[in-house]
């Protein structure tokens, strides 16, 4: 009985996954969060179902790992129901994401992508000198603190390496005809995640930003590199490249560990998979967090995840008393062995989040407000009258996890912030680079302009 329950509502969560990425589009933040929430729900449930026939002594708790997800498989199920009533209400009949651009607006987007690239690496210098990686012995022990640890000047700066890739990709779909260029771009994209983020991941994500800029900006262009070879590639790539990321770290810790051979850089990469992907990552996570919800919901008193998600864009130094993440130390709610560390802050993913404050009353409230803005969001971004600028924006909320499969909406006016204020000061510096441009050409700062004297 355990196990047709488990596969009727695995069906229909899955189903419902499925339709919302169908009927609102992959590219759009709702989609976005569903490709991710997706994944780790059907690695979950397929990696469970191969463990019970072929080795069920790996599962935490054998047989019972199916009825374990049962009642919170129906609360995913709930969830999204009022996701697809929020956003049908405001935005049934939505508009594709997907720009078609002109050779002017390509190189309006080109000049943009340019500026934002200019910020983001500004920004991450600014990042590596604040927490002193430059001068430090250690440059990676240095710069994870932006990750390890609440800052005083806040953990702003460490996404300029984000925002630099970002930039970088939007100058990808006008290179349709510079396959040479394109390729660079791309490589200095990857080089920039890889190294200058201590993340799990390098190549993963420049690669799939950059599939998802020309799937929107340049549909032509993104169809002509839909082939076996190129796709299979990326995807040697992105998966190769999270091994040697987790084998690169401890060297540039100076800790000592095994050469970087291919089978090698496999292992660390399907250990790396494994934290999301699988019967004992993401998914099971929110299952566990379901259960032992009701004798910890103390720990959520005062609404803190609605709280912090409206303080959380507040620089630490102008709001001292911040609230902290409301997940942070909470890995015994998580992880199946129960392990917690004092500064981690562990993922119950979007249902899991929704549901932190209240139980089923705040998944309800929360996720149906929170669709309602998705839905009016992607309207506006959408519309006809809409800019690039604004469309950028929306585009730059969707890849930055403005809706999060992980954490839900604990970043959503945070990373609403980042994006427009990126944007818009994107948008000065190419009108002052386009400024001094045209006051050079009036010749007014050259020797040919006339001298004008008071005598005749």
């Amino acid at each position: 009985m355990d196990m047709f329950e488990f596969l009727t509502l695995s069906a229909v969560n899955l189903g419902l996954i499925a339709f919302i990425i169908r009927k609102w589009s992959i590219a759009s933040a709702e989609g976005f969060c569903m490709a991710y929430l997706g994944m780790a729900v059907l690695t979950d449930n397929v990696e469970l179902i191969f463990h019970w026939l072929f080795s069920p002594g790996v599962l935490p708790l054998g047989y019972r790992e199916f009825d374990f997800r049962v009642y919170p498989t129906a609360i995913h199920i709930l969830g999204l129901l009022v996701l697809i009533a929020g956003l049908s209400a405001v935005n049934f009949k939505a508009k594709p994401v997907a720009r078609d651009l002109d050779s002017l607006d390509l190189l309006r987007l080109r000049d943009i992508g340019m500026a934002i690239a200019f910020i983001g690496l500004a920004l991450d210098a600014i990042a590596l000198h604040l927490v002193g990686a430059l001068s430090a012995l250690n440059f990676y022990s240095a710069l994870n603190a932006f990750r390890s640890q609440a800052l005083p000047f806040g953990g702003f700066w460490y996404r300029g390496a984000d925002i630099a890739v970002f930039g970088m990709a939007l100058t990808l779909p006008s290179l349709q005809q510079k396959t040479g260029r394109f390729y660079a771009v791309l490589a200095s994209m990857m080089f920039v995640s890889f190294f200058l983020r201590t993340n799990k991941g390098g190549f993963e994500q420049p690669i799939l930003w950059a599939a998802m800029i020309l799937f929107i900006y340049n549909r032509a262009f993104f169809k002509s590199l839909l082939n076996f070879r190129i796709v299979a590639f990326a995807l040697v790539i992105a998966f190769l490249g999270m091994g040697a990321k987790m084998w690169f770290l401890p060297k540039a810790l100076h800790t000592s560990g095994p050469g970087a051979t291919i089978s090698r850089l496999v292992q660390m990469a399907t250990a790396t998979a494994a934290t999301r992907w699988g019967d004992d990552s993401l998914y099971r996570g929110y299952c566990q967090f379901v259960h032992t919800w009701p004798d910890n919901r103390y720990l959520f008193s005062g609404s803190k995840v609605a709280v912090y998600a409206l303080t959380s864009w507040v620089p630490r130094f102008l709001y001292p008393g911040k609230p902290d993440h409301p997940f942070r130390g909470l890995g015994f709610m998580i992880y199946s062995d129960f392990h917690s560390f004092p500064m981690e802050t562990p993922a119950p993913t979007l249902v899991g989040s929704m549901m932190a404050d209240n139980g089923i009353s705040s998944l309800a409230e929360y996720l149906f407000v929170t669709a309602l803005f998705l839905a009016w969001f992607r309207r506006a971004a959408t519309s006809a009258r809409a800019s690039i600028c604004w469309h950028v924006g929306y585009v730059c909320f969707v890849l930055f996890g403005g809706f999060s499969a992980d954490e839900g909406i604990l970043g959503l006016p945070y990373t609403l912030l980042l994006a427009f204020g990126v944007i818009a000061a994107a948008v000065l510096l190419v009108a002052a680079a386009n400024f001094a441009k045209s006051f050079s050409r009036t010749g007014v700062m050259h020797g040919d302009a006339p001298i004008i004297t008071g005598s005749h």
